[in-house]
C-alpha cells in the first residue's frame, strides 16, 4: 500500500475516533496497523500531495490527522518528583500506620498516651484542612469532618475513661461546638456555624431540662427558649446587608430555637402534651407570619 492512501485511512481512522463513529479500541487498533509503528514523513508527503494537486483542506486534514496519531502514541514522560508530591506520600504514610496502631495497641496504651494520640489526629487533620481550603475544598470538608469526629469521640471516650462527670462532659462539648463556630469564621463554611450553634442549642436543652421540670409551666419554659431566638434572629436580620449568609445562619438557628422549649417538654413527663400541640400550633403560625412579611431578607439567604 502507498503512503498516500495509507495517510489517508489513517485521516479517516482519526475521524471516526474524534467523532465516536467506532469504539476506542478499534481505532487504536486500527492506527497501530496502519502506522506500523513508524512516523510518517509528513513533510516529503506533503511535498508529493502538493505536485500530486491535492487540495489544500484535505492535505492539511491529512498532516493534522497524522501528527495527533504521532503525538497520540509518543511515549510520555515520567513527571519529576516534587516536594508536595514527597509531603502527601509521607502524611499518607504517617496516617496509615498510625491507624495500624490504633487498631492493634490502642487498649494497651495509657490514657495520656490515648489523649495525646486522639489530640495528633485531629490536629493534624484541622491543619491539612488549612492548606487545601483553596487547592481542594472537598478534601477540606473531609479534613474537618474527621478533625471534629476525633474531637467528639475521642474527647468522650477519654473523659469517661477518666471517670469524669456528666457536667464536664457537657463543658467539652460546649467547647468544641465553639470551636465550630469559630472554624466556620476561619474557613467561611456556613455548615459549621450551623453545626456549632445547634450543637449548643442540645447542650443547652440537655442542661436546663432539669431545672425547667423542677416546677414546670409553659411560661417559665418559653422563657428559658424565646429571648434567645428572638436575640438569634435579630441577629440574622440585622446582619442582611453586612453578611447574608451568616445571617441567615443566625435567623434559621433562631428559629430552631423558637421552638426548643416544645421539643424540651418532650421530655418533662410534668408537660402536659394537649399544651405543647396547642403552643406549637401558635409558634407555626407566629413564625410563618413573620418570615411571610421579612420574605425579601430570607429570599436572599435562600439564594432565590
Amino acid at each position: 500500500m502507498d503512503d498516500q492512501r495509507k495517510r489517508t485511512i489513517i485521516a479517516e481512522i482519526e475521524n471516526w475516533r474524534r467523532n465516536h463513529l467506532l469504539p476506542e479500541h478499534y481505532c487504536i487498533f486500527l492506527l497501530n496497523l496502519y502506522t506500523e509503528g513508524d512516523r510518517p514523513n509528513t513533510p516529503a508527503s506533503a511535498g508529493g500531495n502538493e505536485r500530486m494537486g491535492t487540495a489544500p483542506g484535505v492535505l492539511s486534514g491529512k498532516v493534522n490527522s497524522t501528527s495527533s496519531v504521532i503525538n497520540t502514541y509518543a511515549p510520555r514522560t515520567v513527571s519529576p518528583v516534587t516536594g508536595k508530591m514527597v509531603v502527601a506520600w509521607l502524611l499518607g504514610a504517617f496516617v496509615i500506620a498510625g491507624l495500624i496502631l490504633l487498631a492493634f495497641h490502642f487498649n494497651r496504651f495509657q490514657t495520656p498516651m490515648q489523649i495525646t494520640i486522639f489530640a495528633c489526629f485531629a490536629l493534624v487533620f484541622y491543619i491539612l484542612g488549612l492548606v487545601y481550603r483553596r487547592s481542594a475544598p472537598p478534601l477540606t470538608h473531609l479534613f474537618l469532618a474527621l478533625s471534629f469526629l476525633i474531637l467528639i469521640a475521642g474527647g468522650v471516650y477519654c473523659i469517661q475513661k477518666l471517670d469524669g462527670s456528666m457536667p464536664f462532659v457537657l463543658f467539652y462539648l460546649g467547647f468544641v461546638c465553639m470551636l465550630l463556630c469559630i472554624s466556620a469564621i476561619v474557613f467561611g463554611y456556613a455548615y459549621l456555624l450551623y453545626a456549632g450553634l445547634l450543637g449548643l442549642a442540645i447542650l443547652y436543652g440537655i442542661t436546663t431540662v432539669h431545672r425547667v421540670g423542677m416546677d414546670y409551666t409553659w411560661w417559665t419554659s418559653e422563657l428559658y427558649w424565646v429571648p434567645l431566638a428572638c436575640l438569634l434572629t435579630g441577629m440574622g436580620f440585622l446582619m442582611n446587608k453586612a453578611n447574608a449568609k451568616w445571617a441567615g445562619v443566625f435567623a434559621v438557628c433562631g428559629l430552631a430555637f423558637f421552638f426548643g422549649a416544645e421539643i424540651q417538654a418532650l421530655y418533662i413527663p410534668e408537660a402536659k402534651r394537649d399544651m405543647i400541640q396547642l403552643l406549637l400550633f401558635i409558634k407555626v403560625f407566629i413564625a410563618s407570619t413573620l418570615f411571610f412579611f421579612t420574605r425579601g431578607y430570607w429570599y436572599a439567604w435562600l439564594r432565590l
